[in-house]
């Protein structure tokens, strides 16, 4: 962020944004643990602004074969910084049973190191293996964020 007297640079104003979607009926998952749908993994990066905060948003249309819960969460990875958040079922779109239902979670993420590539990468699991989850629609969005 941009102080009183600080000159500000055509850098500084430029807002990176990026998106990844995937429209594909059919995507599935049978893990226990957060891995990536059966198309290999759908992920988006962007460039961290000045601010070192970006939002990401991420969607699903999603279901299990039965009873079972389908869940999708995400993790971001920073080029410096590391493994800036992980998967974690408290911060995740949760679908019980067989009704699709799209589903959309968005979140802050700040302390980042500015100017470091932020790779997001959508994950997901099934609470009993027994059963798939499938995927019919799925997006990442990010998008910086100043102040």
């Amino acid at each position: 962020m941009a102080l009183a007297g600080d000159i500000i640079t055509a850098s500084m104003l430029t807002v990176p944004s990026n998106e990844a979607e995937d429209p594909v009926v059919g995507r599935t998952t049978s893990s226990g643990a957060y891995a990536d749908a059966s198309s290999g993994p759908l992920s988006a990066a962007v460039t961290v602004p000045v601010s070192g905060r970006v939002a990401v948003e991420i969607r699903s249309t999603q279901r299990n074969s039965s009873t079972a819960n389908t869940i999708t969460s995400w993790v971001a990875v920073g080029s410096v910084s590391g493994t800036v958040y992980s998967p974690n079922d408290n911060a995740a779109l949760i679908t019980p049973g067989a009704n699709n239902q799209p589903l959309d979670l968005r979140k802050h993420l700040g302390g980042l190191t500015p100017g470091e590539t932020l790779t997001v990468t959508i994950k997901h699991r099934v609470n009993n293996i027994s059963t798939q989850g499938i995927f019919d629609y799925r997006l990442i969005l990010i998008e910086s964020l100043w102040g």
